[in-house]
């Protein structure tokens, strides 16, 4: 059984939307805060979205919040593993002027399994 993981960050650098003999991919850059004071530092995390999601997670931008869940992949280069997520869902979190106008959006969720 693959391991399935679960971020929460801000998208690191706008999407890069490619198409593949198994249909379009969306590829993002999540950045998670870990650890604390002098300690503190950001995990970078490649995310790659399949399918119909892929044309909606093309659309986000740079510095949204986003949580992220699905399939833990991992690949060697040159002697370093680097890791990965296979997203089968990913929630986009309400803007900070939406919270400051007083607005309570909903949270945008789109996920692999309902398409």
């Amino acid at each position: 059984m693959p391991g399935m993981i679960s971020i929460t960050g801000k998208i690191g650098q706008e999407p890069k939307v490619r198409e593949t003999n198994g249909g379009k991919v969306a590829s993002l850059r999540v950045g998670c805060r870990v650890g604390y004071g002098e300690r503190a530092c950001t995990l970078w995390w490649d995310v790659d979205v399949w399918g119909k999601p892929a044309e909606w997670a093309s659309q986000m931008q740079k510095g949204e919040h986003v949580t992220v869940m699905g399939e833990l992949t991992g690949r060697e280069h040159e002697g370093k593993t680097y890791y990965g997520i296979r997203a089968s869902s990913v929630t986009q979190h309400e803007r900070q002027d939406a919270r400051q106008s007083g607005g309570k959006p909903e949270p945008m969720k789109h996920s692999n399994n309902g398409f």
